[in-house]
C-alpha cells in the first residue's frame, strides 16, 4: 500500500511516445456500442478459457484461485510485477506495440484517465457494472468512470485520515488534534519550539500535495476531451500553499523523503509528529511504536468535514484483451461477494457496505491502543470533496513535480511560485502532445 503514494518515476519511461498516441486512442479503442453484455459474461463463463492478470499484489494469486475454484473451466496466469509503475510501464509499451497486454490489471486511480486516453484500457459500460454504482463510495466510483467510459470497478481506497503521535503532542502541550488547519499551524509552532529537532510533518511529494490542494477545495486540473485547463493558482491551490509554504519558511517541515530509513527512523524516534495520508495507512503503523499513535479526521479551513482521496486502484480490463466477457466475469467477481471480501482484506474498502460491518468498525491495531480507528477512515470517505480530475498525463505531472515544487520544498522557497512554474511545465508538455491546455 505504501507504493500508492511514492513518486512515480517510472510512469512515464516512455511517457512521451505513450501520449503521443493519447488522442489517437481516445477516438479507437474499446466502445460501448460494440462491445458485450451480461449475457455474455454467462456465455463465456461456461465456455470457459484462458486469462493473464498482471498484478503488484501478493493478494491477487488468492484472488485468482477464488475464482478458478468456482470456475473450474477458467484459467488464470497471474503474473507479478515490481510495482504500480512497472505495470503503467509494461502496459503502455504494448499499447505502442499493437500487442502484448494482459487481460486484467490493477490500475491506480491517478493514472486511469492517461491510459483510457491512450486507449490502453476497455470500456466496460455495457456489461451491466452501472448497477455496482452505488455499492462503492462516490469518489472511488467516479475514479473509474473516466470521459463517459467505466473502465474498471474499484478495488481499495485512500480517503485521508490524520494519524498523529499523541505523546509528542502531548509533549508540547496539546490535548487533542487539530479540527482546523489554523489549529494546525498553531501546533506545528509548538511542536518545532519544544525540539527543534522535532516536526509536525515532511514537506511532501506530488501525491500529498495533490490530495491536499483537493482536500483544500482545489480544482486545477480539468479535462474535456481534448481541452485541459491547468489552474495551480485556483482557490484551494493557493490556500494550501500559503499554508503549507509559510510553515516550510520558518522551518517547521521536515526535510526527509517520506518512506526512507530516515523517515522510518524519525516515526519511531519521536521526531516526527503527523502523517496525513490515506486510510490503507491506518493498518501500517504497528511497527512505529505500540499505543502511542491516533487517528483523527482531517483538519480543514472551516472545521466541517472535508477530505480527498490519497492512493488506491481500481481493475480494469485492457483493449487489447481477446476475451473480454471473461475478463469482465473476473471483474464482476471482484466487484461482489467472495471476491470482494478477498480485495477487502488487503487494504482499505471501497465498498460503503463494509462500513456497516461490525467486525471492521471494532477492529484494533497495536499502535493506537484501545483506538478502533475504522469508522474515521469510512467517515472521511464519506466527505471526499466531488469534482475533482486527474490529469491526462498525471504521470508526467508527478514525474517532474520535484523539478520545480521539490526543489522549492528543499529550499524553503515559496511554494506559490513553484506551483506556477510547474504549470507552466504541464502546460507546455500537454500542448506538445496535442492537446489543448489553457487556451
Amino acid at each position: 500500500m505504501k507504493k500508492n503514494i511514492w513518486m512515480r518515476a517510472a510512469v512515464v519511461v516512455g511517457a512521451a511516445s505513450l501520449m503521443m498516441g493519447a488522442l489517437a486512442g481516445c477516438q479507437g479503442g474499446s466502445d460501448a456500442a460494440q462491445g458485450g453484455s451480461k449475457a455474455d459474461i454467462d456465455a463465456a463463463l461456461k465456455k470457459g478459457g484462458e486469462l493473464t492478470w498482471w498484478t503488484w499484489s501478493d493478494a491477487t494469486q488468492k484472488q485468482a484461485d477464488a475464482f478458478t475454484k468456482e470456475h473450474p473451466n477458467v484459467k488464470i496466469k497471474v503474473v507479478k510485477l515490481d510495482n504500480p509503475d512497472a505495470a503503467v510501464t509494461k502496459l503502455q509499451n504494448a499499447v505502442k506495440a499493437g500487442s502484448g497486454a494482459p487481460d486484467i490489471v490493477p490500475v491506480e486511480y491517478q493514472t486511469m484517465p492517461q491510459l483510457t486516453m491512450a486507449g490502453a484500457l476497455a470500456d466496460m459500460t455495457s456489461y451491466g457494472f452501472d448497477g455496482y454504482k452505488d455499492q462503492f463510495t462516490a469518489s472511488t466510483w467516479s475514479s473509474v468512470n473516466v470521459n463517459g467510459k467505466l473502465v474498471g470497478i474499484p478495488m481499495d481506497s485512500g480517503p485521508m485520515v490524520f494519524i498523529y503521535n499523541k505523546d509528542l503532542y502531548a509533549a508540547a502541550g496539546i490535548t487533542e488534534a487539530p479540527k482546523t488547519w489554523d489549529e494546525f499551524v498553531k501546533d506545528s509552532a509548538a511542536i518545532h519550539a519544544k525540539d527543534p529537532n522535532t516536526y509536525i510533518a515532511t514537506g511532501g511529494d506530488a501525491g500529498f500535495f495533490t490530495s491536499m490542494i483537493w482536500a483544500s477545495g482545489g480544482h486545477p486540473f480539468k479535462t474535456d476531451g481534448e481541452k485541459v485547463t491547468i489552474d495551480l493558482q485556483d482557490e484551494g491551490s493557493k490556500k494550501f500553499a500559503d499554508m503549507w509554504g509559510g510553515m516550510l519558511q520558518r522551518g517547521e517541515l521536515s526535510p526527509l523523503a517520506t518512506w526512507s530509513d530516515e523517515w522510518s527512523k524519525a516515526l519511531n524516534q519521536d521526531k516526527l509528529a503527523t502523517l496525513m495520508m490515506g486510510s490503507w495507512m491506518i493498518s501500517g503503523m504497528d511497527d512505529h511504536g505500540a499505543g502511542k499513535w491516533q487517528v483523527a479526521p482531517m483538519p480543514t479551513w472551516d472545521g466541517t468535514p472535508g477530505s480527498a482521496e490519497n492512493g488506491g486502484s481500481g481493475l480494469s480490463v485492457t483493449d487489447q484483451s481477446k476475451n473480454k466477457a471473461l475478463a469482465a466475469a473476473v471483474l464482476q467477481f471482484m466487484a461482489d461477494g467472495t471476491g470482494r471480501t478477498l480485495i477487502n482484506q488487503n487494504g482499505f474498502p471501497s465498498t460503503v457496505k463494509e462500513f456497516d460491518n461490525a467486525d471492521w468498525k471494532s477492529m484494533t491495531f497495536a499502535a493506537y491502543g484501545d483506538q478502533k480507528p475504522n469508522p474515521i477512515g469510512a467517515d472521511s470517505a464519506k466527505s471526499v470533496i466531488a469534482g475533482w480530475q486527474y490529469l491526462p498525463f498525471q504521470g508526467y505531472a508527478n514525474n517532474v513535480f520535484g523539478d520545480s515544487v521539490g526543489k522549492a520544498i528543499g529550499a524553503k522557497g515559496d511554494l506559490n511560485a513553484a506551483l506556477k512554474e510547474w504549470q507552466k511545465t504541464l502546460v507546455d508538455y500537454g500542448n506538445q502532445q496535442g492537446f489543448q491546455v489553457n487556451k
